[in-house]
């Protein structure tokens, strides 16, 4: 008998967790092994719960899906990354896939469409469910046309940006990113002239904007 598919899901809504939990682990070929609220909880436990796919939001407090996805597949290439958002426009769902994600599919996606996504990219195939491919067609020809400027951001800026888009002050982003707090005003000096701000309004408007930190955040 084959050994069942280990599933981490990653989702800041618990009730969310909760409901996917049950559909999976009613499942003989699947086993949820983990759960986490946020990317860098997420980033804590996956040496340990060993999934082979993981199942992520994008929107999650203090490292968002994308840049979690990002840092999951430079480290362990062999864990499988499936979206699972309330977006459906194309520009996140690149988003997701160019960070290395396997697949994307919406959150008010039919159980069977989850299961079989979860199966095809753990089998090394790609799955973007058809709901949202013809809008990530679109915004895969936008791209080609113009680089944002987002994609000239560092790994590290876009944490900063992320904590501090969501109201954390400077010690505090320091302190959860390991850093001195002059090395946190560097990183902010860098944001806003990359992101031509002015403030840290700007900042957060931006990161809205670009679907780093949600609206009501």
């Amino acid at each position: 008998m084959a050994s069942k598919i280990r599933i981490l899901l990653a989702d800041d809504h618990e009730v969310m967790r909760s409901a996917l939990r049950s559909l999976l682990d009613s499942r003989d070929d699947l086993v949820v092994v983990a759960e986490a609220g946020n990317g860098r909880e997420l980033l804590s436990m996956i040496e340990d719960a060993e999934p082979d796919v993981v199942v992520m939001d994008i929107n999650m407090p203090e490292l968002n899906g994308i840049e979690t996805t990002r840092q999951i597949c430079a480290t362990y290439p062999h864990t499988r990354v499936l979206g699972l958002s309330i977006h459906v426009n194309g520009r996140m769902v690149s988003e997701m896939l160019n960070a290395g994600a396997s697949g994307y599919v919406p959150k008010n996606c039919a159980a069977s469409e989850l299961l079989e996504a979860i199966h095809l990219v753990r089998a090394g195939k790609m799955y973007i469910s058809p709901e949202v491919l013809g809008d990530f067609v679109v915004s895969q020809n936008r791209a080609a046309a113009q680089e944002t400027a987002f994609t000239a951001l560092t790994e590290r800026e876009r944490e900063v940006l992320q904590l501090l888009a969501e109201g954390y002050p400077t010690r505090e982003v320091a302190d959860k990113l390991c850093l001195g707090v002059p090395t946190v005003h560097t990183h902010r000096q860098h944001l806003m002239q990359k992101l031509n701000a002015r403030s840290i309004a700007d900042l957060v408007r931006y990161a809205i904007r670009e679907g780093i930190v949600s609206s009501d955040t």
